[in-house]
């Protein structure tokens, strides 16, 4: 399965990323209907792209009294059936992360989060820095062993 990672310490704060996602979300490019958006911490001199966690056992999903949400098993994206949706904005309230939002777009309030663009996530094709990716989690793993070892022959 692939993972959406983040590496924080790549991210320059561009915006590229919130531009891209309301580009192919809502045909505009809006930064406030974006399903990512990146915080900015300029005391820290620190940018975070932040977005939906598509949590294992998502609380939102549990929330959600119309059942409007589920876990699609092939990509793992937490989806919402529009047409279901009630608006009680539980799920908003549900996410421990502040990642749904409730958008106004083409003049009706909706529900909004990130649906990794049916498994092809258009802010990670646009970010030049690389501080957004979707890999395979197996190679994330890799990664981090082998960081690990360099680290480890690096103190030696």
């Amino acid at each position: 399965m692939k993972v959406f990672t983040l590496d924080i310490e790549r991210c320059t704060g561009c915006r590229l990323c919130e531009l891209a996602c309301s580009f192919k979300k809502h045909g505009v490019f809006n930064r406030e209907l974006s399903d990512i958006r990146v915080e900015t911490r300029e005391e820290l001199a620190l940018n975070v792209p932040i977005r939906c966690m598509q949590c294992d056992d998502p609380p939102c999903v549990h929330a959600c009294v119309a059942r409007a949400l589920h876990k699609e098993e092939k990509t793992g994206a937490v989806l919402l059936e529009r047409d279901r949706c009630i608006l009680c904005k539980a799920c908003i309230t549900a996410c421990p992360f502040g990642c749904i939002s409730l958008v106004e777009s083409d003049g009706a309030l909706r529900i909004s989060l990130c649906d990794l663009c049916s498994g092809q996530p258009e802010c990670v094709g646009l970010c030049r820095s690389g501080a957004i990716a979707y890999e395979d989690g197996k190679k994330i793993n890799r990664k981090k062993r082998e960081l690990t070892f360099a680290r480890v022959a690096y103190l030696k």
